[in-house]
């Protein structure tokens, strides 16, 4: 089971399956317990608790079954961990890893993003950052940043910030007067186990639309269509569930072909 790191005088780290509603819980004096038929909402409430350990105490401890887990007990998780809260990422990711059979995870973890112009800074150190958060295990991490020509680059790497204050129509009013739409994005990953990094970029082109269309995780989807596409990225996600660009021309693809090839060399 993965455990997340908490900050507390008492526990060390805390993990929580759905499926079987078990608890998990690492203590500062090495001891592991599972604790069994737990409710999610219980796990919620002591994840944001201001204090972890009284949580613990007054509404965990005595009141569920539970039984301690020896060191040797704990099995090493053998996926690899992809770091995101993006589902979709993560499908694409999976679907690239089937065909070579290499196993995948998705984990969503409270990595902080270093501001940088440089897109492979940022991911390989979220990318080192993650590999802690996660337990001392292979991980790959994905950064994308995007370059509107006509704005001198930006966003950028600041594409989250931005699009929690701008909405698509605001992304339309300052490509007002502008002749050239076009924008690139640098879609970066990285694959990080402890020893070596191993970085994978591919560079994508589209145009910036003069209508939001779709939903979409992001506004900038909704008016930007890829090279190749007539619909913009929020229209193809939200209609097909399934990228706005063909797999083999991804970093997954790049990734899977790769891992799969140092794992017949016997190097991961």
């Amino acid at each position: 089971m993965q455990r997340l790191p908490v900050e507390s005088t008492d526990i060390v780290s805390i993990g929580y399956d759905p499926k079987t509603r078990t608890l998990e819980i690492e203590f500062h004096d090495e001891r592991i317990y599972q604790y069994r038929d737990v409710e999610p909402e219980v796990y919620s409430y002591l994840m944001k608790a201001e204090s972890h350990g009284l949580f613990f105490n007054s509404s965990i401890n005595g009141r569920y079954r539970y039984k301690r887990i020896e060191a040797g007990e704990q099995a090493r998780p053998t996926a690899i961990a992809f770091v995101t809260g993006n589902r979709r990422k993560f499908r694409d990711l999976q679907q690239a890893c089937e065909q070579f059979d290499i196993e995948v995870e998705q984990l969503d973890l409270p990595v902080d993003e270093i501001q940088s112009a440089d897109p492979l800074d940022i991911a390989t150190k979220k990318a080192k950052t993650a590999y802690h958060l996660a337990g001392d295990r292979p991980v790959l991490v994905q950064d994308a940043f995007w370059n509107i020509l006509a704005l001198r680059g930006f966003p950028g790497a600041y594409m989250a910030e931005v699009t929690r204050w701008f909405r698509a129509d605001d992304f339309l009013r300052l490509m007002e007067g502008k002749t050239d739409r076009t924008i690139y994005c640098k879609d970066t990953l990285v694959y990080y186990d402890g020893k070596r990094s191993k970085a994978f970029s591919y560079d994508y082109q589209g145009t910036i639309t003069t209508e939001a269309k779709g939903k979409g995780h992001f506004a900038l989807d909704q008016v930007v269509v890829m090279n190749g596409q007539t619909r913009t990225i929020a229209e193809i996600e939200d209609q097909d569930e399934r990228s706005s660009v063909p797999p083999e021309e991804t970093v997954w693809n790049d990734f899977a072909k790769w891992y799969v090839l140092q794992r017949k060399l016997r190097l991961v």
